[in-house]
């Protein structure tokens, strides 16, 4: 069980640490009971005990399947979310006025949030709770302490004062402090208090909170007579209700501007906004404050002098209080009839509202309507002759109105008394009345020229705001106009930049495509077209690079600049001739031909690795380069691997397999690495083939011919522009060793009649 309350309680606080805003309910039906909460408290309340009704609660053993804010199964309901139904539920009874069942509600809310250690949900609750002692039954003693230990919880809880969800406590704590604290006219504080909470709306991402805020501030400077900043207030609430198009908002904004144009004498405003917000609170069926609303209306046509539309308008208000029960607001309406009705000269009307508005007043304990009543009821007597009764009643109600400070009241009480003094001939007693009455009109003038002050004040910050407003506006268009041309230097920037990536694109493609073509070309030049391996234009381009590199290295090993004899750099070569290759095409057909020799280039491209290099010297002939660092490798390793190369390709066909091959290594000369050049290279190598197919002739099967200079062979031997000529004398002369895979002599002279003609 603790573990599981452990569980749900890490998971709330991870899930309400990811943002500050409004609340998010993950249950569609609880979302939807919250989005009618303003409009229609009474639907969400036939929502929530549905919900509650029809869903069971979850067991610990189903929180793998239900998460813990998240309902996968419509049958359950999880514990926060059973919470969050019944929080909707309490604020949807407090907006109905029904207080004890909003209590209810909120008990449970809090009991099921400590059961599962759901400790922000509970401060929630708290908040709630504490709300409902306020707003509905004008505890404020009890409110306070409430709030007092929801501050306490929030700074002793650590798990919270790592969640940013506090910062929403924490506004909603003081925002309640702060009309608390105003209505029991703290002005000075409640107005420090509304200061802190915002600091902390500042970091709520939510726009019918701030409209909120502004209405609520509004009504605070409102109710404390500080008209131009509750007008400032209210408009600002009011413009931003509608661009969120909050109807209920909307409303209230409208029926607080309505007070406000009310108490400033401007009636045709005042009713105007009244008549919208009573039309919105009619259509939903919001009792309380259609009922205040109505009232309102009524006090604007009494003004005008407007009697029977006034009447109508409380007898309608009164109407929807009696559903209400409330008591001070019914005897406060029918002290109004009863006003009204004197002013129509209706005198037993009047006397019997008022009787019933003093039974009430009693009954509730208003001293304040119990003190008016006295003095309407003197204005009364008055009318009617009663002239002793008055002075009696008109007294009573002064020394009252005195004790509760009401400086309204007592004006009209000593302005009534004077005249009442006047018809009794008592004239020091009426003097006494007149000239306490000037006193008191005095004071408020006083009053109201420290609040003239006050709004010269006011109207000064705003004018300078205005200055300031103007000024910022006139660089906002500069700033505007600065950056339209910013924006068009940009745009045409853009436009060039764009111009030329897609210029550089396309010509990067072109390029691509250019090297791409190229380099199929190159493949295409330096490739063999039938067998795919390098031909003879890249033996010719490639040798002379390599064989000049490994002569340089060899000339600096003899000069010393190297060190180690650079043995890598020596090269074998072989030139092998297949028999079979010039005979496929006349045997086998093209076709057939180009496939085996393609096939068998292939099959050699893949045999033969790097560093070992391998060219499609002619038709039938290839040669074979690769590197030799061992200077005693008998030569007929290599023909035997050549040979193998060759057997493991035809060998599976069935073909002739006959190699002819010519061997020899570079340098040729061991003490003149660059007496013999590429192409005297190649001309040796074609001398050693050609003996080679000379011994194939009398011998049956593969044969290969060696040829090598001796370690004293001496350069100037082989100075000639005849390689060919020069090898033979060397042969001749023993100069070059001859080695082969026959013992069968090898007649050199035959073969090279021209070389003979030539010398």
């Amino acid at each position: 069980m603790y573990l599981r309350r452990w569980l749900v309680s890490v998971l709330f606080v991870l899930a309400a640490s990811f943002n500050v805003s409004a609340k998010i309910y993950t249950t569609p039906i609880l979302a939807d009971a919250n989005e009618l909460l303003q409009t229609s408290p009474d639907k969400t309340v036939e929502i929530t005990a549905s919900y509650l009704e029809q869903r069971r609660m979850s067991n610990p053993t189903e929180l793998s399947r239900v998460h813990v804010n998240d309902e996968a199964d419509h049958t359950i309901r999880t514990p926060l979310n059973t919470i969050n139904a019944l929080q909707l539920q309490a604020r949807a009874y407090s907006l109905l006025n029904q207080p004890e069942e909003a209590l209810q509600a909120v008990k449970q809310a809090e009991k099921l949030a400590v059961d599962n250690a759901l400790s922000f949900t509970l401060l929630e609750s708290r908040l709630i709770h504490a709300h409902i002692y306020w707003e509905n039954l004008k505890n404020n003693a009890v409110a306070l302490n409430m709030l007092d230990q929801v501050d306490q919880e929030m700074e002793q809880s650590e798990a919270l004062q790592l969640t940013k969800q506090i910062k929403v406590l924490q506004y909603q704590a003081l925002m309640q402090r702060a009309v608390i604290e105003s209505e029991l006219n703290n002005e000075n504080k409640a107005e420090k208090l509304f200061t802190r909470a915002k600091r902390f709306l500042v970091n709520i991402d939510d726009n019918n909170e701030l409209i909120n805020y502004q209405l609520t501030i509004g009504h605070h400077y409102l109710q404390h007579r500080h008209f131009d900043l509750a007008l400032d207030r209210l408009l600002s609430g009011y413009w931003l209700a509608v661009e969120q198009d909050n109807n209920a908002l909307v409303a209230m904004a409208n029926y607080e501007l309505a007070s406000l144009f009310e108490q400033r004498k401007v009636f045709d405003k005042a009713l105007e906004h009244a008549t919208q917000a009573g039309e919105f609170f009619e259509h939903f069926n919001r009792t309380m404050p259609l009922a205040k609303t109505l009232a309102l209306i009524a006090s604007v046509y009494e003004q005008q002098g407007r009697y029977n539309l006034a009447l109508v308008h409380y007898f309608n208000a009164l109407d929807q209080e009696t559903q209400l029960k409330h008591e001070i607001r019914s005897a406060r309406l029918r002290l109004s009839i009863a006003r009204v009705y004197l002013q129509l000269y209706n005198y037993p009307k009047t006397e019997q509202y008022l009787q019933h508005t003093r039974q009430l007043a009693k009954q509730s304990g208003n001293e304040s309507i119990q003190a008016e009543a006295q003095i309407l009821q003197g204005k009364l007597e008055l009318a009617e002759g009663h002239i002793d009764r008055a002075v009696s009643n008109l007294q009573s109600g002064l020394i009252a109105a005195s004790r509760l400070g009401d400086l309204d009241l007592q004006l009209m009480g000593e302005s009534v008394l004077s005249n009442a003094f006047e018809q009794q001939n008592d004239y020091y007693n009426a003097l006494l009345s007149q000239r306490r009455y000037e006193q008191l009109f005095s004071s408020k003038q006083e009053d109201q020229v420290k609040s003239n002050v006050e709004v010269f004040k006011q109207q000064q910050r705003m004018l300078e705001r205005s200055l300031q407003l103007e000024e910022m506006e006139r660089q906002q268009f500069e700033s505007e106009k600065a950056l339209y041309t910013q924006q068009k230097v940009t745009v045409f920037l853009l436009s060039v930049i764009l111009v030329m990536l897609i210029v550089l694109w396309r010509r990067h493609r072109v390029a691509k495509q250019l090297q791409g073509r190229l380099l199929r070309l190159r493949t295409e030049f330096y490739t063999h077209p039938r067998s795919g391996l390098r031909n003879l234009r890249m033996l010719n381009a490639r040798l002379p690079n390599s064989l000049q590199q490994s002569s340089a290295n060899f000339e600096q090993w003899h000069l010393g600049e190297i060190i180690n004899e650079p043995l890598s750099d020596r090269l074998r070569f072989a030139l092998f001739e297949i028999p079979f290759l010039k005979h496929i095409y006349l045997k086998h057909g093209y076709q057939h031909g180009l496939e085996l020799e393609r096939q068998f280039g292939d099959y050699l491209q893949e045999q033969v690795c790097e560093p070992a290099r391998l060219y499609h010297f002619s038709d039938n002939m290839f040669l074979y380069i690769e590197p030799n660092s061992r200077l005693d490798t008998d030569p007929h390793q290599m023909a035997d691997s050549i040979q193998q190369l060759v057997d493991s390709f035809f060998g599976t066909r069935n073909l002739d397999n006959r190699v002819r091959i010519g061997l020899a290594e570079y340098p040729f000369l061991p003490r003149a690495y660059t007496a013999i050049n590429d192409h005297e290279l190649l001309d040796i190598l074609l001398m050693a083939a050609n003996a080679a197919r000379q011994l194939s002739k009398k011998e049956s099967g593969s044969q290969w011919v060696h040829l090598s200079a001796i370690d004293a062979a001496p350069a100037a031997s082989f100075a000639s522009d005849n390689i060919r000529k020069a090898c033979l004398q060397g042969i001749d002369n023993g100069l070059v060793k001859v080695q082969s895979s026959s013992s069968t002599p090898i007649v050199w002279n035959n073969d090279h009649e021209s070389d003979k003609k030539l010398s």
